[in-house]
């Protein structure tokens, strides 16, 4: 019987994403804009806060829920994850919709909903960087 050497692994190893760091820098990109916007106008610059917040918050809370587990033998858990982290999302976002639109006024309409676009968009494109970077 042919015995393998200690040091091969058996399957392969799939880092995590790096949340921390995807979450770092959109929370910092949105940081910076709101700090710019207090210079023109207070009111823009907490629409752009909240705006932002709304996208970056639900996200961040589905991908800690759906990437905790990993490997084939955690399948249903991540699975699991995967679905509750979506509903968690969809309910965290539509409540905080509803709390800013009944709650904050003024707002700034345009600037609350460019930045939450742009925190959307920016979530989308620099996860797709981020993976890039592990291939």
């Amino acid at each position: 019987m042919r015995s393998t050497p200690r040091n091969i692994q058996h399957g392969a190893i799939i880092a995590r994403p790096p949340l921390g760091k995807l979450y770092a820098l959109l929370t910092g990109i949105l940081l910076a804009v709101v700090a710019g916007l207090l210079w023109i106008d207070t009111v823009s610059a907490y629409s752009a806060l909240l705006g932002g917040f709304i996208s970056i918050a639900p996200n961040s809370y589905f991908a800690r829920r759906a990437f905790q587990h990993r490997g084939a033998r955690a399948a249903t858990h991540i699975a699991r994850g995967f679905y509750q982290g979506e509903a968690g999302k969809f309910v965290m976002t539509a409540t905080a919709f509803a709390v800013v639109f009944a709650a904050v006024k003024p707002l700034h309409m345009a600037v609350f909903w460019a930045a939450y676009l742009l925190a959307t968009l920016s979530h989308m494109l620099a996860a797709a960087y981020f993976s890039g970077l592990r291939r």
